[in-house]
């Protein structure tokens, strides 16, 4: 086994010396360095990397070289405030800014493997730290505006660090499964390197992929709403690193700090829009520009479970969607209450009574804590005027609506 890591070692230092500005190789080296038990030639390789890829705009793969280093010596950890430093909202640096490019693979070794893998031992290990530990080839141009880490750049430093002290690191090979579909979430991920794929799986066992992340995405943030189960599987299609963020362990972070609470809560929706608008059926004709323009103009409420949001008889107010959680629409059955739909995430209910200038037909109630988006009806009715795309689409799911609630009223009525 020693002499396999010896060759790759080998190899990924040869690499290195071709494409010295390469991030991965650069940890690769470590990485290999510490499976052959060379820890303090790793930790100087690993120090390198951390402070190249911060100072690049990769701060994710330096934290994940640090988040190594601590583990292996508890006593570097102020190597956070580094990173802080350079990505946390007090700092100045942070903005719209271009990043050092990651460099292609496809670039010849400058000298044959033969040369490197007649080394070893510890004239292996002295040559890769040697090359592991050396920029001067690197290209040292930085950028002076770096691009925001999502949430932590929302962060004074201080509170930017108290939160990195709960961050976790998970390493995964290719073929892993990192999230199970159906298995309670406590905590999100940032993917620091690697590929990965996300498959929901159906009834009978039928897996549909849909999408692919890389680096820089996030993934199970839902859990910061609500502990509930994942909503598909993510598997590792490479050798991945994810910076685990645990919601348990944010709301310690966040006890007595407001600014953790306040960013928390304000990634919480911005992240939940974002996947609104790319997910629901009202946004699905619109340009993107026109998506955002008309997200913008509903304005968000949190709703008690039980809480009436429209009663039925009364006159319509807006339009809404959920944005998180659930909803029930009812209607009264002489002294029962009759369930017509629930609605999730991304459905819009309220459309009935703007298109008809009718009393509401039904009550929607929330039927657990929700977050709902709503349209005052002067504002629905002026963009219906500008976006006839939007009209035609309440119109359908208005239409749709009613045939139901006609077609219960018919089986009520032959009961």
């Amino acid at each position: 086994m020693e002499a396999r890591f010896e060759e790759a070692l080998a190899l990924f230092v040869l690499a290195l010396e071709s494409q010295p500005a390469h991030f991965e190789l650069r940890l690769r080296v470590a990485d290999s360095l510490l499976a052959l038990g060379q820890v303090q030639r790793a930790a100087v390789v690993y120090t390198t990397l951390a402070r190249h890829a911060a100072h690049a705009g990769h701060p994710l793969l330096a934290l994940v070289a640090i988040k190594i280093l601590t583990t292996l010596e508890p006593a570097l950890a102020p190597l956070v405030r580094g990173v802080a430093e350079l990505y946390a909202a007090d700092t100045g640096r942070i903005g719209v800014g271009v990043r050092t490019a990651l460099p292609s693979e496809e670039v010849p070794l400058v000298r044959p493997f033969a040369t490197m893998s007649v080394l070893a031992g510890e004239a292996l290990a002295r040559a890769a730290e040697v090359v592991g530990s050396d920029l001067s080839q690197a290209g040292l141009a930085y950028p002076d505006v770096l691009p925001p880490i999502p949430l932590l750049s929302e962060l004074a430093r201080d509170d930017f660090e108290a939160v990195l002290a709960t961050v976790t690191l998970v390493r995964r090979r290719a073929g892993d499964v990192v999230l199970r579909q159906g298995e309670p979430g406590a905590s999100f991920f940032m993917v620091a390197r690697g590929d990965l794929s996300v498959v929901r799986e159906g009834p009978g066992g039928k897996r549909d992929e849909l999408t692919t992340l890389h680096e820089g995405a996030l993934f199970g943030e839902m859990a910061l709403l609500s502990h509930t189960p994942r909503s598909a599987h993510v598997l590792a299609l490479s050798p991945t690193d994810l910076l685990e963020l645990h919601v348990e362990a944010l709301g310690h972070a966040s006890r007595g700090t407001a600014t953790i609470a306040r960013a928390l809560d304000k990634f919480t929706r911005e992240r939940l829009v974002s996947n609104l608008i790319a997910t629901a059926p009202l946004f699905r004709s619109l340009d993107r520009t026109q998506r955002l323009d008309l997200v913008r103009r509903f304005v968000g409420h949190e709703v008690a479970a039980q809480t009436d949001i429209i009663r039925e008889g009364e006159p319509g107010r807006g339009l809404y969607v959920v944005l998180h959680g659930s909803v029930d629409v009812w209607k009264r059955d002489a002294s029962e209450k009759v369930l017509l739909a629930t609605l999730g995430a991304g459905d819009v209910f309220g459309e009935m009574s703007l298109l008809h200038g009718a009393p509401a037909v039904a009550t929607v109630t929330a039927a657990e804590r929700s977050t709902v988006l709503f349209l005052a009806r002067e504002y629905v009715e002026r963009l219906m005027a500008s976006l006839p795309q939007l009209r035609e689409f309440l119109e359908t799911l208005g239409d749709e609506r009613a045939m139901d609630t006609r077609l219960w009223l018919d089986v009520t009525a032959a009961t």
